[in-house]
């Protein structure tokens, strides 16, 4: 999954209060339960669990403490009936995503089900009372049915917390815009104000001075380093000479510098505008790529949504690359993937080369660009643009990754196969108003975007 640490879940335990009169013994059998639920949930997840409550003062400590603990999702489930309304002002004021976990302690009724099982295993008509009050009151939430040790029921759990995490880190995503976008490249066009609103991240817009000033403050000794490691990780082609690649290498450590001081998780960058200032002795194409590979989102032609989707399909899936449509195979039902020089090297199929570039379209100097082919397989490609009404939206669909390298290709690339037919895919995705750049990740991860694209408000559309 996307990131380092476990999500973290606060488990709210819900019972019915005359069940401590009537039927004493109940709550210390379901907490052994609840204690067995806890150790299973807590192999994917970190859980934050202040035993069952059964009043509203009790749901508002529970509540209280998954703040403190910083919870990234709320996860309710029912050890018997309990009233809606002892935990519907707690919920509606909680800004955590919620999911109800519709689950019980029992399989199955079988020969051996009896009365003790019945009082035991009666949670979901609790979960159906308060679903309904949640309705009313629109507030959002996911479901997981399912019994507690199944590993189908466990990955669907777990994918929600691992989407909440995303939606939690894009709410606080930092987004360099470096120089200008695309002069009438309208298809990224973004209100700013709105796109930090409904994706979350924040845009920063950096003045060429600040890589500049960078450029002019990198070491030798750094730039050897970077050298050295390219050579080592890398087929450098022979056209490529040693100043040129220094140079190559003192637009990475600027880059790199920028991205640290800034504390950005996504660039968007034109490289014409680099181009045209004769301060920028070479464009960073090998940074980017390198960049994007550390996690860092990109979008070409200072496309900030581009951007923004590559980094939150790295936070969902832990790995993802920026790329677009580039040309059509009628023949083969495949598109060809690729874009200027960047691109994700956890996907090569093979060693890249270091190439030699001649600047970008007729602008900027010589400079080193990585090349290579992807690794075939199941991947699901992300589109996040702007629709109707200026509201962000998500389009996605599946596909298949061929083996195929392009003679003599100058990029990162591939060529895609959708597992709808070519057509058909092509002209929903125009229909549908997706744009030109798009991010890739591995396997077919519909169910975790769905997930995702519900707790950000995003509509997604799966071609």
């Amino acid at each position: 999954m996307g990131g380092e640490c476990k999500p973290k879940i606060g488990l709210l335990g819900l019972m019915l209060e005359l069940y401590d009169k009537s039927n004493p013994e109940l709550r210390p059998e379901q907490e052994e339960f609840a204690g067995q639920l806890v150790g299973k949930l807590g192999e994917a997840m970190e859980v934050s669990y202040p035993g069952i409550v059964n009043t509203r003062a009790g749901v508002d400590a529970a509540m209280a403490a998954f703040e403190v603990a910083d919870v990234d999702l709320v996860v309710v489930v029912h050890f018997s009936y309990s009233p809606s309304l002892i935990a519907i002002a707690a919920l509606m004021d909680c800004r955590k995503p919620l999911v109800l976990f519709n689950t019980q302690r029992k399989r199955g009724i079988d020969e051996s089900f009896c009365v003790k099982d019945v009082i035991q295993n009666h949670g979901m008509h609790g979960q159906q009372d308060l679903a309904n009050v949640l309705v009313r009151n629109g507030r959002d939430f996911g479901v997981v049915t399912g019994y507690w040790q199944d590993e189908e029921t466990l990955d669907e759990l777990a994918e929600w917390a691992q989407a909440a995490v995303a939606a939690k880190r894009m709410r606080r995503a930092e987004v360099g815009l470096i120089g200008y976008p695309f002069q009438d490249m309208g298809d990224f066009g973004v209100d700013e104000t709105a796109f930090m609103t409904q994706v979350g991240p924040h845009v920063q817009h950096i003045g060429l001075d600040e890589l500049a000033e960078a450029m002019a403050e990198a070491a030798d000794a750094e730039l050897t380093e970077i050298v050295a490691y390219d050579r080592e990780h890398f087929e450098v082609t022979e056209e490529l000479t040693e100043a040129e690649h220094t140079e190559s290498a003192r637009s990475e450590w600027a880059l790199r510098k920028v991205v640290a001081d800034r504390g950005l998780d996504a660039v968007a960058i034109h490289y014409e505008v680099l181009g045209a200032d004769p301060r920028f002795t070479a464009l960073p194409f090998t940074a980017v790529t390198k960049l994007i590979t550390e996690g860092v989102g990109f979008g070409g032609e200072g496309d900030i949504t581009s951007a923004s989707c590559v980094t939150a399909m790295h936070y969902l899936t832990g790995l993802s690359t920026f790329t677009e449509m580039f040309c059509m195979d009628f023949s083969g039902g495949t598109v060809l993937m690729s874009h200027f020089a960047e691109g994700n090297l956890k996907f090569a199929a093979a060693r890249p080369r270091m190439v030699r570039r001649e600047g970008w379209v007729g602008s900027g100097g010589v400079s080193s660009s990585l090349a290579f082919d992807f690794t075939p397989g199941p991947v699901t490609m992300v589109n996040l643009t702007i629709g109707a009404g200026g509201k962000a939206k998500l389009i996605a669909t599946t596909a298949q990754i061929q083996d195929y390298a392009l003679p003599d290709g100058m990029t990162p690339h591939c060529r895609l196969k959708p597992d709808c037919d070519l057509r058909m895919f092509l002209d929903a995705y125009l229909y549908h108003g997706g744009s030109h750049h798009v991010a890739l990740v591995e396997d077919d991860r519909l169910s975790l975007l769905e997930k995702f694209a519900g707790l950000m408000g995003l509509e997604l559309t799966v071609i």
